[in-house]
């Protein structure tokens, strides 16, 4: 067998089809009519972002569904003070409780689809979790019925290394007891997972629902779903 074992990222891989939470709210906003531009919305999650990293405001027992109506909220705040007397933006904020409601359920209707997949491929690989995360990952995998799929969960919050760091696979690895030759490194993200992961001499598999062409050459295997993984190494 080509791997001893497997290292999933959460979010974006697990949670959505391989699209960054980033651009998967802004379809929201886009959906919902929320009238900013991209560049304003990009100002605001990265903003939110780095008070949620930095402000301890996310608790270890906040849901994802908390976690996602704070953000939202966050930046509808945010974006606030620059459409004050800007009646259709006053509008459409009244669409936040909608908006979440339609990225929560595509979020769990995705994840219990995931869950099925990995829970067969633990039946053949010992599985570990790499995430950067707020503190609240083990509350975020008991929400969606995650726990006991990953032997081992490594949540940057909690060990205080952050990806693209290549010590926090690295720290994967040794708990699952096998060389990073053996390991298989499964995510969305070039820059914090790919690169890292197989800079330690990880195998990587880079789910995507588009490839871009100045990088289909850098991971080895890729992927539009965690099914097609399942068909490629489980056969």
């Amino acid at each position: 067998m080509k791997y001893k074992a497997l290292i999933f990222d959460y979010g974006g891989t697990i949670d959505t089809p391989g699209v960054h939470w980033s651009r998967a709210i802004w379809n929201a906003y886009q959906k919902c009519r929320i009238p900013v531009s991209e560049e304003e919305y990009r100002d605001a999650y990265v903003y939110v972002e780095r008070r949620l990293g930095s402000d301890n405001i996310i608790t270890p027992d906040n849901t994802f569904h908390q976690t996602l109506a704070l953000k939202l909220r966050m930046q509808i705040d945010y974006l606030q003070q620059f459409h004050v007397d800007d009646a259709a933006f006053q509008e459409s904020v009244t669409y936040l409780p909608e908006m979440l409601d339609m990225l929560y359920t595509d979020t769990s209707r995705l994840v219990a689809h995931n869950r099925n997949i990995l829970e067969q491929i633990k039946e053949i690989y010992p599985l570990a979790l790499v995430s950067n995360f707020y503190g609240n990952l083990g509350t975020v995998l008991r929400e969606f019925h995650l726990e006991g799929i990953f032997q081992h969960v490594v949540e940057s919050a909690q060990v205080n290394i952050r990806k693209p760091d290549p010590a926090i696979f690295r720290m994967a690895v040794n708990l699952l007891g096998v060389a990073p030759k053996e390991a298989l490194v499964v995510g969305d993200s070039i820059k914090n997972d790919i690169l890292p992961a197989r800079s330690i001499g990880c195998h990587t598999a880079w789910l995507t629902p588009k490839a871009d062409e100045e990088q289909v050459s850098v991971p080895e295997i890729i992927i539009e779903s965690l099914g097609q993984l399942q068909y490629r190494i489980c056969l």
